[in-house]
């Protein structure tokens, strides 16, 4: 062991990689935690998917890995129908599933092996255990003590992130008053917690809290689609869309390739906008366009101006 003085420089095949940059440092252990029936699980399937994938989550970059998801509440079936309904398709051999097997619990001796072949010849960098209360860890502890917790349950999770070179994140409750349920623990063992709490009014938004002690603390609004798809809400993109602009973009989305004045969209759309404010409406919308898939050029006919308007799918991050 060598004592080192704060300003060595670090070797670079030393440095930690972040399995998801400012969230997420690779031998890591998180906690996903909320309410039930809020969609924990559907969460961490789209999290695995950013990894499967090497696509963005949330608006951060990933680390390209498969992941390992022990799963105490579904079987495998149930997930594959949950990733079909979320439209996600995995690469091949990108999303590793284990389940209960039809027991009552997943046991820490059944599985073990299985976690070193996914770390050490699948070369995963991440396990996903959803949730933690039915996964039997080889010790007895109580979830209301701070030093079993701590000491204990968590302490045998660091233990597997650094044997085998692995982040987990586990899944768990909160309590009626909104914090963790159990001890305080999970707050103050953990590297991070991850808290998803549904809006009273409306349940397809979600607010995401992240606490981490590694990276700043996040506060991410989230939307919820039909298909239970998670995004961020861009406030200001959305407050931005008025009414013409809407239904433009949906006149283009409908017809592909199209063109058009301004005073003959409005006369076709029923606008209620001027042909001037609707060509300045226009020109400072661009990136609001292009945000929704709609790309314009202008052509020129004498004092006219001819829109050629294209439209393409826009990129989801989880498509």
């Amino acid at each position: 062991m060598n004592m080192r003085a704060i300003e060595e420089e670090i070797d670079i095949n030393t440095k930690k990689d972040n399995i998801i940059d400012g969230i997420m440092k690779s031998k890591g252990l998180y906690c996903l935690v909320s309410n039930a029936k809020v969609g924990k699980s559907m969460f961490a399937i789209q999290l695995s998917y950013a990894l499967a994938t090497c696509k963005q989550f949330l608006g951060h970059n990933v680390m390209s890995s498969p992941v390992l998801y022990i799963s105490t509440e579904s079987d495998f079936g149930q997930l594959k129908e949950r990733t079909k309904f979320l439209g996600l398709e995995f690469p091949h051999e990108s999303l590793f599933i284990i389940d209960r097997d039809g027991k009552g619990e997943v046991s820490i001796f059944d599985i073990e092996v299985k976690i070193s072949e996914f770390a050490n010849d699948r070369n995963g960098k991440l396990l996903i255990i959803d949730m933690l209360k039915d996964v039997n860890l080889g010790i007895s502890y109580d979830i209301n003590s701070y030093q079993d917790v701590g000491q204990k349950l968590l302490s045998k999770l660091r233990s597997i992130c650094e044997r085998c070179g692995l982040t987990i994140l586990f899944t768990h409750h909160l309590n009626k008053r909104g914090t963790v349920l159990g001890s305080t623990a999970f707050d103050a063992v953990v590297d991070g917690k991850l808290t998803l709490i549904e809006d009273k009014n409306d349940k397809s938004l979600v607010r995401l809290n992240i606490i981490n002690r590694d990276f700043s603390e996040l506060d991410i609004q989230l939307k919820k689609s039909s298909n239970q798809i998670f995004s961020v809400v861009n406030n200001e993109i959305e407050e931005e869309i008025n009414y013409n602009l809407i239904q433009i973009i949906n006149y283009v989305s409908n017809n592909n390739d199209c063109e058009f004045t301004c005073s003959n969209i409005i006369q076709k759309l029923k606008l209620n906008i001027t042909p001037k404010q609707l060509g300045r409406l226009l020109h400072s919308s661009t990136d609001i366009l292009q945000n929704e898939g709609v790309s314009l050029t202008i052509k020129r006919l004498g004092k006219a101006r001819l829109y050629l308007a294209h439209y393409e799918e826009p990129d989801n991050e989880f498509d």
